[in-house]
């Protein structure tokens, strides 16, 4: 699986790190098949109180119950299939504004619902993790911000069952990193 959450498009350090990292699997791997999920290109709503407490498991019936909310949370259960059938995920997570991106985070907070209500963990999933973020602030700050902006995504994915998590945050960091997930 193949997720992209930067606005940028092509100018994105993560979307070429990204696609470098799916090039190199697919080439090791000819029968892989790889889902791509654009998540600037193709937002998904933030999760209103009402989703989060459908998908959740935690309904309250004095909330009425529509066709939009029934899509996102039937798009949300989704979502999580894709995840939990994936081998490996490549995951582009720049730092945006000193946090992820917020179409990623909306991403991340129905997985984290899902997966409290359903507890099935995904150990045998790889990610790898593609951060990357800019250099304005000093090279010792960024790095204290990139560290930061990387332990909360590993803490969000350990949360959730994932245990063979490998970061890069460029193209050179690629080849390690490959090994490992395979």
């Amino acid at each position: 699986m193949h997720i992209d959450s930067c606005a940028l498009g092509d100018n994105s350090a993560s979307r070429q790190t990204t696609a470098a990292a799916i090039a190199a699997l697919t080439a090791a791997n000819e029968q892989a098949i790889v889902l791509y999920r654009d998540l600037a290109a193709a937002p998904l709503s933030h999760a209103s109180g009402p989703l989060l407490q459908v998908i959740s498991q935690r309904w309250d019936a004095d909330i009425p119950m529509n066709a939009e909310l029934r899509a996102e949370a039937l798009q949300s259960a989704s979502l999580l299939q894709e995840f939990q059938d994936a081998d490996v995920v490549v995951l582009g997570a720049p730092m945006h504004n000193f946090s992820i991106p917020s179409t990623l985070k909306a991403w991340l907070d129905r997985l984290l619902e899902l997966q409290i209500a359903a507890g099935t963990p995904h150990a045998d999933l790889h990610l790898l993790l593609v951060t990357s973020g800019c250099a304005i602030m000093g090279v010792q700050a960024e790095e204290q911000l990139m560290d930061n902006h990387e332990a909360q995504l590993k803490a969000a994915f350990e949360f959730i069952g994932v245990n063979r998590l490998t970061t890069v945050r460029a193209v050179a960091d690629l080849p390690p990193a490959l090994q490992l997930a395979a």
